[in-house]
Order: structure tokens, then C-alpha cells, then sequence
């Protein structure tokens, strides 16, 4: 009887759907795997480029402060200037001064 014991062979065929599905499981555990791995090391550059952007962004303000400041003391420097000539030409034409119209009108002769 041992010749003739036939030994019993459990045989299994994968269709191609099922090959497909295990092989595409296993790449999704895969990249899985590799999407953790990788997280932390972008939350550190991230964290990062965060820190130096807030300290760029600190320097920016304060040379923005003193542009304004100076474009300030420039538009001050500008109006009194300005405010200066208009009240000395202002006053010129108020007394009659050279270049004002009631003088050459005064000096027309009259027949």
C-alpha cells in the first residue's frame, strides 16, 4: 500500500485579476510605508523654511519702518518748502508787488 499511496496535492491557480490585486496590494503597502517615512523629514524642512521666512519678514518690516520714516522727513522737508513759496508769492500779489495786475491796470491812460 505504500507504492501505491497517492499523495494528495492541494494545487491553486491565480487568475490575473487576482495576481493583479496582490501585486497592487502590495505596492499600496509599499508606498504606504514610504509616505510615513517620509512625512517627518518634509515637516522639518518645512519647519525650517517657516522659521526663516518669519525672520526675513522681521527684517522687511523694520526697512520698511525706515523707508517710511525717511520718505516721511523728505515729504515734510517738500511741504514747508512748498508752503513757503506759496505764502511769500501770495503775499507779493496781495501788496501789489512786481507782476501784479491792479498795477498795470492803475497806469492806463485815459482820454
Amino acid at each position: 500500500m505504500s507504492a501505491e499511496t497517492a499523495t494528495n496535492v492541494a494545487t491553486y491557480a491565480f487568475t490575473i485579476t487576482e495576481i493583479l490585486s496582490l501585486i497592487l496590494g502590495i505596492v499600496s503597502i509599499v508606498l504606504g510605508i514610504f509616505a510615513i517615512w517620509l512625512t517627518p523629514h518634509l515637516k522639518n524642512e518645512s519647519e525650517t523654511l517657516n522659521k526663516e521666512t518669519q525672520e526675513l519678514l522681521v527684517e522687511i518690516k523694520v526697512d520698511a519702518k525706515s523707508v517710511t520714516r525717511g520718505v516721511l522727513s523728505e515729504m515734510e522737508k517738500w511741504g514747508d518748502v512748498g508752503r513757503t513759496a506759496l505764502t511769500s508769492s501770495s503775499e507779493d500779489n496781495r501788496s501789489g508787488g512786481v507782476g501784479s495786475s491792479t498795477s498795470s491796470s492803475n497806469s492806463s491812460p485815459s482820454n
